[in-house]
C-alpha cells in the first residue's frame, strides 16, 4: 500500500511489509502496556495500603490529595459516568448535535459486487479526512459523545464520529492508518460472525492510541424487523456478549443492519443495555434520540465535493435523501 498521504494511494488485499512491521510493533507495545498495567496495579495497591496507614494514624481525618487524585482517575475512560476524566484544554462541555459519518469498504468496488456504491476509494477517503482536519473537525468515539451528552463529559469544538460498518479488511488496511495519521479514533460496527476483518486486526485497532470503539452490528447482519422475538434477542443481546467476550472491551452502542428498525427492535436494543444505536436516517445525531442516531452515509460517487455537500446539508438541517442499499 502506498503511503496514505502520497498521490494516488491504492488498496491492496494483502498486507504490505510496512503494515506488517507496524502490526508487529503494535503487538510489542501491547505487551509493554500489559506489563506497565501490572506494575501500576501493584503500585496502586501499595499506595492504597500507605494511605490506609496514614489515615489510621491520623484518626481517620480528611482525604489526602493523593487519594483524591486516585479517585478522580477511577472513572476515566469507563464509557459511563466518566465525569472525572481528564480532557484536552480546548475540550468543553457539549450537548449539541454531532455529525456521525457512515462508511463501509475503503477501496475501489470489487468486480461483481451487488452494491458498488458502498465502496469509497482510499484516495477519496484521505481527501475527506484532510478536509475535516483543515476545517477544524476532530474525530471522537460515540462513547465520548454520549459521555458529553449524558455524563457531563467534554468534546472538542467541532466533534465528528467516523463509523465503519460490517468489518471489511480495507477498514484496517486503508482507514486505520489514515486515522492514525490524524491521531483520530473510529467506531467499528462489527458483525459477530462472518466479518472479513480478522480478529487480530480488530484488536490492533482497539489497542491503538487513540483506540477505536467497538459497537455491535448483530451476529449475522439480519434484518431485525423480520425476525421473531427469540432471534431478535439473540442478534441484539447475544452479539454484545459475543463481542465483549471475544475482545475484552465494553460494547455500548448498536448499529441497525440495513438501517431497518421499528419500536420492537428499539425496545430490544434498550433492554440489552446499549447506550445508543445508529441508523441510516440522514442528518446530525442528537441526544434526544439515542436509539435513532442519524448518520451521513458516504458513497462511491461522492468524492470530496459530495462529502462536503452532505455534511453541510446535515448541519444546515436539510440533509439529502439517502440511498441505502446495504448497511
Amino acid at each position: 500500500m502506498s503511503a496514505p498521504f502520497q498521490d494516488d494511494p491504492v488498496y491492496l488485499t494483502e498486507l504490505p511489509d510496512d503494515l506488517r512491521a507496524r502490526r508487529a510493533a503494535a503487538a510489542r507495545r501491547r505487551r509493554w502496556r500489559r506489563r506497565l498495567v501490572a506494575l501500576a496495579v501493584l503500585g496502586v495497591l501499595g499506595g492504597a495500603a500507605a494511605v490506609a496507614v496514614v489515615s489510621l494514624a491520623g484518626g481517620g481525618g480528611g482525604r489526602t490529595k493523593a487519594a483524591d487524585t486516585q479517585a478522580g482517575r477511577a472513572g476515566a475512560g469507563s464509557g459511563r459516568g466518566a465525569t472525572t476524566a481528564s480532557y484536552p484544554a480546548d475540550w468543553k462541555p457539549y450537548a449539541g448535535p454531532v455529525p456521525i459519518i457512515q462508511y463501509h469498504a475503503i477501496q475501489p468496488p470489487v468486480a461483481g459486487t451487488d452494491f458498488p456504491e458502498l465502496f469509497v476509494p482510499q484516495a477519496d477517503f484521505v481527501e475527506q479526512m484532510k478536509w475535516l482536519d483543515e476545517h477544524g473537525y476532530e474525530a471522537v468515539t460515540l462513547d465520548q459523545v454520549e459521555d458529553a451528552w449524558y455524563e457531563r463529559g467534554e468534546l472538542p469544538p467541532r466533534p465528528v464520529v467516523l463509523t465503519f460498518d460490517d468489518g471489511y479488511l480495507s477498514q484496517y488496511v486503508a482507514a486505520f492508518p489514515t486515522l492514525q495519521h490524524f491521531h483520530w479514533p473510529g467506531v467499528l460496527n462489527l458483525v459477530a460472525a462472518g466479518a472479513d476483518l480478522p480478529d487480530a486486526d480488530v484488536r490492533t485497532m482497539l489497542d491503538a492510541d487513540p483506540g477505536w470503539e467497538l459497537a455491535s452490528h448483530t451476529i449475522n447482519h439480519a434484518d431485525l424487523t423480520t425476525v421473531d422475538s427469540s432471534e431478535l434477542r439473540h442478534e441484539v443481546a447475544g452479539s454484545r456478549r459475543i463481542l465483549e467476550d471475544r475482545f475484552g472491551v465494553p460494547v455500548n452502542n448498536f448499529c441497525y443492519p440495513l438501517g431497518h428498525y421499528d419500536d420492537t427492535v428499539i425496545r430490544a436494543v434498550s433492554d440489552a443495555g446499549y447506550r445508543g444505536a445508529t441508523s441510516e436516517v440522514p442528518g446530525l445525531a442528537t441526544s434526544e434520540h439515542p436509539y435513532v442516531l442519524n448518520r451521513i452515509e458516504v458513497h462511491l460517487d461522492d468524492g470530496l465535493d459530495g462529502f462536503v455537500s452532505k455534511l453541510k446539508a446535515a448541519e444546515a438541517g436539510t440533509p439529502e435523501t439517502p440511498v441505502s442499499p446495504g448497511g
